[in-house]
């Protein structure tokens, strides 16, 4: 039988909602940075398969695939396990400064405008958490963008008949081909799909992080993967159609099909040539990836950052 007064009960609740956030930003510049590159790692390489069929159905101009089951077993009938990870290596190099950016750097903007304070804004403030996302978002493409781009590539490469597939070979032939220019091709689509994407994301996991934090403003590993996971799905499903374009424009084309050429220009063509439906291709495979990916990434930089703080 709780016996606990009105009053009691009162000042605990009192006491929960003002409590601090622990947030990852009260961690030292290098933890921050080094458990945010360890989650990252882990999310991007758990879901790599799913990144690549996804990749592959947004790319699907001529309805090879009959969905993302059949999308997997053609890749793995042509390329074997190493063929769902093709690419990989360019995602790895690339994955650690990009999550490193925007998760330091959301932690970064989030301390600057004091939404984990409790004395500034006791139940948080959506549209400080959105910008400090949204700007953290900006800052990644330096990174983001080269690495999508040549991941992207790794993910569409067709081996030839025999070929012997040297990851890190082909992907140092793309990069000395592409050159810088290249490299930076889509940098407006990129910040289109990320900005975006982080607004919408870490705004909504403020809201479900604040629901499950405990008294000492701590949240578990269980927690920060359902606060981070229910995030991911929101806006990885609603920023599929800038992906979409994105994918299009840093894609190398296929044989006989024209290269697609400015972001509003691609809008255009793709609903010309394939119906306005063609933008939301692989937001099956983006939902389910994006979800786990940012969930896996946040639990472990939580769980880090609870063990060693």
């Amino acid at each position: 039988m709780n016996m606990s007064s009105p009053a009691s009960r009162s000042t605990a609740t009192q006491q929960h909602e003002q409590s601090p956030i622990r947030a990852a930003a009260q961690l030292s510049l290098w933890k921050n940075i080094l458990y945010s590159a360890a989650g990252g790692v882990a999310g991007a390489t758990a879901v790599y398969p799913l990144d690549l069929a996804k990749t592959q159905l947004q790319m699907d101009h001529t309805g090879k695939f009959k969905g993302l089951g059949d999308c997997f077993m053609t890749i793995f009938k042509e390329g074997g396990v190493g063929g769902l990870y093709r690419g990989l290596p360019a995602n790895v190099i690339g994955i650690m400064p990009e999550k490193t950016i925007k998760l330091a750097g959301n932690d970064f903007f989030r301390n600057l405008f004091k939404v984990d304070d409790p004395t500034v804004y006791p139940k948080g403030n959506i549209m400080l958490e959105g910008a400090a996302g949204g700007l953290a978002g900006a800052c990644q493409i330096v990174v983001t963008t080269p690495m999508e781009i040549t991941k992207i590539r790794m993910q569409m490469y067709k081996p030839a008949p025999g070929e012997t597939v040297n990851q890190m070979a082909i992907l140092s032939k793309m990069v000395r081909e592409m050159g810088i220019t290249g490299m930076y091709k889509g940098t407006f689509s990129t910040f289109m799909r990320d900005c975006p994407f982080s607004i919408v994301y870490f705004s909504l996991y403020g809201i479900f992080r604040r629901k499950l934090v405990d008294d000492k403003g701590a949240i578990s590993s269980s927690g920060a993967l359902i606060a981070s996971t229910c995030a991911g799905v929101v806006a990885a499903s609603g920023s599929t159609p800038l992906d979409v374009i994105k994918t299009r424009l840093q894609a190398a084309p296929a044989p006989g099909v024209e290269p697609y050429k400015g972001w509003l220009p691609t809008v255009a063509r793709i609903a010309r040539e394939e119906g306005a439906m063609a933008l939301l291709k692989g937001v099956g495979p983006r939902t389910i990836i994006i979800s786990p990916l940012f969930g896996i990434a946040l639990m472990v930089k939580e769980t880090l950052a609870r063990i060693w703080p």
